[in-house]
This record gives structure tokens, sequence and C-alpha cells, in this order.
């Protein structure tokens, strides 16, 4: 019959690390174990206080609960995390479970360790993140009744703490407006089901308060079985307050302002065409108050036409920033004509407009670049000091395609052009007076592109440049030339791109600041 193995050679042979501690946590038998995962020799820590090797920020934690456990205060079969040094002065995580002398037979308290490292390390690179972010990440099991994830954000989003989440997983529910809890419901079962979920919903505060929430969520599968359900949850009232301010907005711009200038705008007509009548019958060579009434009249049209013009432009901002969509590849030949029309109404139109571009120039944007370009051919065609001359050119350069707007006009201011671009930022000092280059500026924006000026002695070039969908025979994605946002205080876009339904009119002509 074989003899029967020493113990002491078997913990040898264990891949955890065995200590054994008395009462007060110094080391009384440590196994090889030890040099392979430390990097000590065993007979270095015989003797010594087990916890002075431990991280100085685990240190007090550590030791507390390893006195709660010789105590009979907690329970020893709860693993303790913590850093531990390392005999070239690395820290290691180690896993430990603590058996106690009532449990094994041995007198001193038996320690098994792991290092976990590899294990901890990335998750706690996780929780750093999770506990900078304003969104609640989460992690349920698959049946919603045990939270395994959960960081701080959950008590700004929800108004709950993450212990109330862990004593009662489901505890959000309650903090849910009635109304949409059944849609949160819904989902939660398709989610546990595996079905990938994308919902917005209320959430009620303790104070009365309503929040929107964004909550996309994703199962986690292993062979295919549902193990796990997560995701994150994000605070978007601020974005359903905006969308209720361009809502009201619309309507105010739609109704109320529209409708009463276009009373003015009739009554002017009303009173010119009386004055006009009456002074039809006094003596042509006797100077007539009158006319400076038709002056006044005149003047009330023309800054009622302005503003409707501003209106409907303000109105097409707000419609374009609700538009959904991705910039796509399209050939810019038919869409500079198309402005062209536009921009001339035909051939009713004094201005002469030439036109360089290949047929084959193809770029990735919004289909609303003719109203930027058309914009641009307008502003051109209004503030020409003489017959307006207007010259379109179309090049491609560097990956990118460039529409160039080259007039005979005054230069266009620079608080004009300083905002928009950047350069400025729009305050009470640098403003723009109008809606016009805001038009130019959103849609080039969405489409992923710049809008550049320059001015020389005799008027102005505007450059719009988007991406080329033909850049080496490849298409090219908008983020490769994505520019920073602005968010000034009053874009505007034309108001024939407010929505799918096109309006009648476009308000007439623009200008450089409209």
């Amino acid at each position: 019959m074989s003899r029967v193995p020493d113990p002491a050679t078997l913990l040898d042979l264990s891949q955890d690390k065995v200590a054994v501690l008395d009462e007060d946590g110094i080391v009384r038998h440590l196994n090889e174990t030890i040099t392979d995962c430390l990097g000590f020799e065993s007979n270095e820590l015989v003797g010594t206080d087990a916890f002075a090797l431990v991280h100085p920020d685990d240190e007090s934690t550590l030791r507390a609960a390893f006195d709660a456990i010789v105590d009979g205060s907690r329970d020893p079969t709860e693993p303790l995390e913590y850093r531990y040094a390392t005999a070239d002065g690395e820290w290691l995580w180690l896993r430990t479970r603590v058996h106690t002398p009532v449990e094994t037979g041995v007198d001193g308290y038996v320690l098994l360790s792991r290092n976990v490292t590899q294990e901890v390390e990335p998750r706690q690179r996780l929780e750093t993140i999770a506990a900078t972010s304003a969104d609640v990440f989460w992690m349920f099991s698959a049946d919603w009744t045990e939270l395994l994830f959960i960081n701080d954000a959950v008590t700004h989003v929800f108004g709950l703490s993450k212990a109330d989440i862990e004593r009662r997983p489901t505890r959000f529910l309650e903090v849910i407006h009635p109304d949409d809890r059944p849609y949160v419901e819904r989902a939660m079962r398709r989610l546990s089901a595996g079905e990938s979920v994308h919902l917005d919903y209320r959430t009620r505060t303790v104070d009365g308060q309503t929040k929107w929430v964004r909550v996309p969520g994703e199962p986690v599968l292993e062979g295919g079985d549902v193990v796990a359900v997560t995701g994150f949850a994000r605070d978007v009232t601020d974005e359903y307050r905006r969308e209720r301010q361009l809502t009201v907005i619309d309507n105010l711009l739609r109704h109320t302002i529209r409708n009463h200038m276009n009373v003015i705008d009739g009554t002017a007509e009303l009173i010119i065409d009386e004055l006009t009548g009456a002074n039809g019958l006094a003596d042509p060579g006797v100077p007539d108050p009158l006319d400076d009434c038709i002056e006044h009249a005149e003047t009330i049209r023309r800054v009622a036409d302005d503003l409707l013009t501003t209106a409907e432009k303000q109105r097409g901002v707000i419609g374009l920033l609700r538009q959904p969509g991705s910039p796509e590849p399209v050939d810019i030949e038919p869409i500079v004509a198309e402005a062209i029309a536009i921009a001339t109404d035909g051939e009713h139109s004094p201005a002469e407009v030439s036109v360089s571009c290949s047929p084959d120039v193809r770029a990735i944007t919004h289909e609303e670049i003719d109203y930027a370009i058309a914009e641009l051919i307008e502003n051109a065609i209004d503030h020409a000091e003489s017959s307006p001359v207007v010259r379109v050119d179309v090049t491609i350069d560097d990956g990118s395609v460039e529409i160039s707007v080259r007039d005979n006009c005054t230069s266009i201011p620079p608080e004009e052009r300083h905002v928009i671009t950047d350069r400025w930022e729009m305050d009470e000092l640098h403003h723009t007076s109008g809606m016009g280059l805001w038009l130019v500026y959103w849609i080039v924006d969405r489409s992923g592109g710049d809008l550049e000026f320059d001015t020389h002695e005799n008027g102005n070039v505007v450059t719009i440049a988007v991406p080329s969908a033909d850049c080496d025979g490849r298409p090219q994605t908008v983020a490769q030339t994505k520019r920073p946002t602005a968010t000034p205080n009053g874009p505007g876009v034309r108001a024939d791109i407010v929505s799918a339904e096109r309006t009648e009119t476009d308000g007439g002509a623009g200008d450089e600041t409209d």
C-alpha cells in the first residue's frame, strides 16, 4: 500500500496561495506558491504581520474585515479583494477566502488567495469610467431578479441609490411614469427573450418633476442562452424640452407672426393704393404731403416682407434640425442647375450667372445642398451695386468637392463671416443680423462640410466644401471631414426645406444678412 502524502506537500502543489494566520494576523505558515505569486520565499514572511504588505488604501478595510471574521460578526464565506505587494514592488489583486479554526480544525485562520489581477483591473477601469459618467450603466440577470452592476449615476437619473436597486432590482419601475410602465415592462421581457431594445420613457422624481430617459439595452448571450441583460440609461429631458420649444417656435412663426405680418403687409398695400389714387387728383406741380405717407407705407411693406422672409427661414432651420437621415452620394451638376433655377426664378432674373462644373463630379451631402447654393446666388444678385455677375465654380481638391460662388457685391461684413465660421463667438457684440448665411452654414455642416469666405477687390467668394464621393475610387465617409458644430442664437434655413411638404413660396430672395 502506498504511503499517504505529506499534507504540506499537497499545499505546496496548490495553485492558490495558502496562508495560516493567528487571530492577530501574524503569518504562521505559507505554502510554496507564495514564490510564484508574490516573489517572496515562504520563510521570509513567516512571523510577520500579513497586513503589512497590503496596499495602504485597502489595509484598514481588510484588517477590519478580518477582525470581524475573528469575532464572529462577519460571514467568513464572503470573499475579500485587495491589493498586495510583490517582492519587486508591484501590486497584485488577490481574492481571499477565510476558513475559521472551527471549520478546518487547524490552529489558526486558513486563507486561500488567488491572483485575480487580470480580472479585477479591467473591471476597475470600467468602474472608473462608469463613476465619471452621467449615464447609468447597468447589468441585471436575465430574469431581472439580481443586480449585477450599476453606477452612481442612478441617483441623478432615477432618484434611487445603488442600495435601493441592490435590495430590490426592479425598484426602478416604481419611479417610471404610470402611462409608460407597461411599455417598459414589455421591453424588459423582450430583452430577456434575447431581443435588443431602444426606448424613451418618462420618470417621476420624488419632488414631482418629470424626466425623459433614453435606454438602449442588449441581451448578453452565452451559447445561445441569455445569461444577463445590459445597457445604459441617459437623461434626455433637455432634448425633449428643446423639441417642444422648437414646436412652439414653429407654431408661433407659422401662425401668429406670419399671419400678423401678412395683415400689416396687406394694410400697407391698401394705404398705398388709397394714397396713390388720392395723389393722382392733386396738382402735379405742387408738393403733396401724401408723398411722404406713400414712402412710409412702402417702408412698412419692405420691413414686413423682410420679417416674413426671416420668419420663413427660421421655420426652415427648425425643419432642418428635425430631419433624420445621413448625407448620401449625389451628382453635383444637376444640383447646381437646380440652385440657379431657384435663385434666378427661371429666365426672369437680370443676373448674369455662369457655371463651370464637370458632369461627373459627385459628393456626399444632404440633398438640400441646392438651397444653400441658391441662397448664395440670391445674395449675390440682391446685393450687387451694378448689374449682378455671378460665377459658380465646382472643383475637386484633396478629397473634397468645392462649390465656389463668386459675386461682384460689396464685401460681406467681418461680423457676419467670423461668427458663422467660428472665428468669433456669438454674443451681444459679435452677431449676425439675419438668417441667410445661417441657412447655408447649417446645410453644409449637416453634410459634414466646411464653409469659407474670401473677399476680393470686386466682390466675394463663398466656398462650400463637402466630401467627395469618389476620392481615390472609394466613397468617403462624412466623419473624415466633419467639423465642430457651432450653436448660434439665430440660425436660419430656407422655408422650402421645413419638411417633405414644400411651402408655396420662399418669401422672396434672401440677402447677405437675412
